[in-house]
Formats: structure tokens, C-alpha cells, sequence
């Protein structure tokens, strides 16, 4: 008797659980691919500042290299969507760091850790998802190639690191 009462009230507890809210927004999010066109060169797919989380997609020109640059708050989780990425970390650019990602590779990126990164012959199209601490915000303008700051790291892609 007692185990099932334990039973029906771990039940009532975990079906309550699955019925809490997954973010402090209280909303679910569905997207189709056309919703996020990235053509302005970034979209902002979602936001919650209660969890201080962001996901962008941003789409990276042909023939772009981008030099050195990272946050210096918060944590990145990164997936290419479409595309191929050759990708190193370091604070120089080194060729011999390169590694080539295909569509569906995903890496993570910490906070006063540099990459450095060069698109081929077509565009690259990012999700990047951040974690920030509270009250940091991170923005992102690979696409542009124009300024942009991670933390508080302003560097210029479009000016020192195009082709």
C-alpha cells in the first residue's frame, strides 16, 4: 500500500515536472528554415536573459579569412549548418591548425580563448549558441565582416581579416 501511494505521488511529481516551463520566456519555439533567413548576414534565433543564453545564425561570406578574436565572458556552442569551415584555435593565425568542418560539425568555444577561422569558395551559415554570466552581453558580426566585440574584444574581420 505504501509503495503505491510512493509510486502515484512520484508520477504526480514527475508529470508536473515535464509540465514546468523549460525557460523563463514560458514559450516554446518552432522555426522552419525560411523563418531564419540569414541574408542580412545574421538572425537572432532566440533569447532568454533570464538564463542569460542567445542563438544566432549568422551566415560567414566566401572567401572570408577571419583573424584571431574570442570572447572574453561566456561559453559558445557552435554548429555549422551549411557550408565548410576551416577552424583553428590560437591566438595567431596558423594554416597548419585548419581543421575542415563539414555541415553538422559542432565545437564549443570558451570564454579568453581565441579562433581564427577561413570560408572556401561558398558561404558558411553558423548557429552559435552563448552562455553568458549575468549582465554580458555577447554580439557577433562575422558576417558583415564589420566591427564587432566578443565581451569586450572589438576587432574588425572586414578590414584586417577578408580577403
Amino acid at each position: 500500500m505504501i509503495r503505491s501511494h510512493l509510486a502515484a505521488a512520484l508520477a504526480a511529481a514527475g508529470l508536473f515536472a515535464l509540465s514546468a516551463p523549460a525557460s523563463a520566456s514560458e514559450t516554446d519555439l518552432v522555426l522552419t528554415p525560411d523563418q531564419m533567413s540569414t541574408a542580412s548576414g545574421r538572425v537572432t534565433v532566440d533569447e532568454d536573459s533570464a538564463y542569460n543564453t542567445r542563438t544566432v545564425r549568422v551566415e560567414i561570406p566566401a572567401n572570408r579569412t577571419l583573424e584571431p578574436h574570442g570572447p572574453k565572458d561566456g561559453y559558445f556552442f557552435v554548429t555549422v549548418i551549411s557550408g565548410t569551415l576551416q577552424f583553428g584555435f590560437g591566438r595567431t593565425f596558423d594554416e597548419t591548425k585548419l581543421k575542415t568542418l563539414p555541415p553538422g560539425s559542432v565545437f564549443s568555444h570558451r570564454a579568453n580563448q581565441q579562433h581564427f577561422a577561413r570560408t572556401g569558395d561558398q558561404p558558411v551559415v553558423l548557429q552559435i549558441t552563448t552562455i553568458s554570466p549575468a549582465g554580458k552581453a555577447e554580439t557577433h558580426d562575422h558576417a558583415k565582416g564589420e566591427d564587432h566585440e566578443h565581451g569586450h574584444d572589438h576587432h574588425d574581420h572586414g578590414k584586417s581579416g577578408s580577403k
